[in-house]
């Protein structure tokens, strides 16, 4: 840095795009840059001294997690789409970030504002059209998997009409009892589990090893596997089966995105205080199986996770969308980040996760 430049930080405050309020203890405002007024509608001077709830005629905001996660815990929060109407009667829809500071070893909150309606509007429009999209692939998927049964079914019930042998009928009926038995099995995959998760504590390394060695990667020579452990990470509480289901199920796809060669990675980690959305994990297992594959195709990335979603052939696509459901049964989250020549799936399993989760 030039040590000749000097910056005027009061300046640089009140420049910002982006409104700022600070809050005192009381989430009483203490100061406000000038896009904070040209956002609430409200000049610098009327907004001193306002509790922060009084600059709304109505909001959603979560001040209780203002005081006790930002102001004792010191925690982060993040609120992303927070419908409010300002005192002008105008209405919105912001994106909220606090973060704690100490100023004279007094507690304050600085508070961000951002106003999302264009980009929510934009992302509206960009989700619609995936979701129609992945609701014609998976009208299409499922057309194709329920056709042949029926066929199957059809067939057989017009050879019973004028079948006399009685083999032959025996053999048409455990035609029919198969086909149907087909559909049913599609339909079971299409809801998802349905049987809540067996949690126990885990060595999540043993649970690794034990995946690993169901996918032979080991023996495969041309595909070089990395192992980035964790030695000190605890036992975990979950359901071991659920989750070498889905641990099973990405480093399958690694390997048919690999074929004859390549490298996958497995890391694990523990994360502090992480932030997703409106959820926050004080402490989380997280698992990262990384490959250095073609990448996931970019029509396929905003509906990576929906049933009947897949571009390999013969791919059911029910095996992501399982796998997010068994992750939200231990209140937990797995992510996608993929460009040319890299994929990672990222799994983040909260210690505290001992409810029985979701169905």
């Amino acid at each position: 840095m030039d040590q000749n430049i000097t910056f005027d930080l009061d300046k640089i405050w009140q420049s910002l795009s982006t409104a700022v309020l600070l809050l005192d203890a009381q989430l009483v405002i203490r100061d406000a840059n000038y896009s904070s007024s040209e956002l609430l509608g409200l000049s610098t001077k009327r907004l001193f001294g306002l509790a922060i709830d009084k600059v709304f005629n109505h909001h959603h905001i979560d001040l209780d997690k203002l005081s006790k996660y930002v102001l004792q815990d010191g925690v982060d929060c993040q609120q992303h789409r927070v419908d409010v109407v300002f005192v002008d009667s105008r209405a919105a829809t912001l994106s909220l970030h606090a973060r704690r500071f100490f100023h004279l070893q007094q507690p304050y909150i600085l508070l961000e504002l951002r106003r999302i309606d264009d980009e929510l509007r934009f992302d509206q429009a960009s989700n619609q059209m995936h979701q129609f999209q992945a609701a014609r692939t998976l009208i299409r998927g499922l057309a194709h998997e329920i056709k042949n049964p029926l066929g199957g079914i059809r067939g057989a019930a017009q050879l019973l009409q004028y079948e006399s042998d009685q083999q032959e009928r025996e053999e048409c009926a455990n035609l029919i009892i198969e086909q149907a038995d087909r559909l049913r099995e599609l339909v079971d995959r299409l809801l998802g589990p349905n049987q809540l998760p067996q949690k126990e504590p885990c060595n999540i390394h043993q649970t690794l090893e034990s995946v690993i060695k169901l996918t032979t990667l080991e023996s495969n020579s041309r595909i070089k596997l990395v192992k980035d452990y964790d030695p000190s990470i605890p036992s975990i509480v979950l359901d071991q089966a659920k989750i070498q289901q889905v641990l099973l199920n990405i480093l399958r796809n690694a390997q048919q995105a690999l074929g004859d060669s390549g490298q996958i990675m497995i890391t694990t980690r523990i994360q502090h205080r992480l932030h997703r959305g409106e959820r926050l994990m004080k402490k989380a297992l997280l698992i990262r199986i990384s490959d250095n594959g073609p990448g996931i195709a970019e029509e396929l990335k905003e509906t990576l996770f929906f049933p009947m979603i897949t571009n390999k052939e013969g791919g059911s696509g029910l095996g992501l969308s399982i796998a997010q459901t068994l992750i939200e049964q231990h209140q937990g989250l797995i992510e996608c980040d993929s460009w040319p020549g890299h994929t990672e799936f990222s799994i983040f399993l909260p210690f505290d996760n001992t409810g029985t989760g979701n169905q």
